[in-house]
């Protein structure tokens, strides 16, 4: 008999841990602030395309199997499996990404003269000299005209996106501390808000990149976009220029 109640209450004990993890019980969420929602901002349009919750840091509250579904997403993607591994990626956005070897091609149609055809002919100038359809040569007329306004962060919002969005999901699969992850973050955000002018401008420089990387269209993508911004909660009324601070 006290055998049997022993075993029912280890039984219950075992169910309440296993109730208590996985709805993050005692792990740290990060705080609602203008900042945080700031940061959640430069990913949003991924974030909606998981169908996950962009006004949530990661998209998501931590608990296990949040940490599960996030370590299976970044080793299928990323190669992520450590630490280690989580920071090698993150440095190669940094450090390079695609926004290096495009700016290298724009670079190259600067130094044939493209700059100095007028943005109305160079699609047909591209055309004219190189082996590419008629929607690939408009795509590189476009990049190449944010190349002249960023040279080469003419697509770095679609490395510096992809890096605010590892951030958050290091946080979510336990690879670094909510703190780690916001820090880091926040400097970042910082670069970010310095180098473009705009919610449109940055997202122009995102789709850019996700067009090169993807050699697809990101109409999907811009549909997304402008779908957030019409809603009636748009995160990005959140003012570009807003204050980055430590809030957590």
């Amino acid at each position: 008999m006290k055998k049997t109640a022993k075993v029912r209450r280890l039984t219950i004990s075992v169910i309440m841990i296993l109730a208590l993890a996985l709805t993050g019980c005692g792990k740290a969420k990060a705080p609602a602030s203008d900042t945080v929602q700031w940061f959640n901002n430069t990913y949003a349009v991924l974030t909606v395309l998981n169908e996950r919750d962009c006004r949530v840091y990661s998209g998501g509250s931590p608990n296990i199997a949040e940490k599960a579904l996030a370590r299976a997403l970044l080793e299928n993607s990323w190669d992520v499996t450590d630490r280690a591994s989580a920071e090698e990626s993150l440095q190669w956005l940094l450090d390079e990404g695609h926004r290096i070897p495009l700016a290298e091609e724009l670079a190259y149609l600067s130094e044939i003269g493209l700059a100095d055809v007028s943005e109305e002919e160079r699609t047909e100038a591209i055309l004219s000299n190189f082996d590419l359809d008629e929607e690939q040569a408009g795509q590189y007329a476009a990049w190449f005209s944010l190349y002249e306004q960023y040279g080469e962060d003419a697509a770095a919002a679609w490395d510096y996106s992809r890096a605010m969005w590892l951030l958050s999901y290091y946080y979510l699969a336990d690879y670094y501390t909510l703190e780690e992850s916001l820090d880091q973050s926040l400097a970042l955000a910082e670069t970010i808000q310095t180098t473009f002018g705009s919610w449109d401008d940055f997202m122009e420089s995102y789709f850019a990149g996700y067009e090169y990387w993807s050699e697809e269209s990101s109409d999907e993508r811009r549909d997304i976009y402008e779908d957030l911004k019409s809603s009636s909660d748009n995160p990005f009324a959140l003012d570009w220029n807003t204050t980055l601070e430590k809030t957590w």
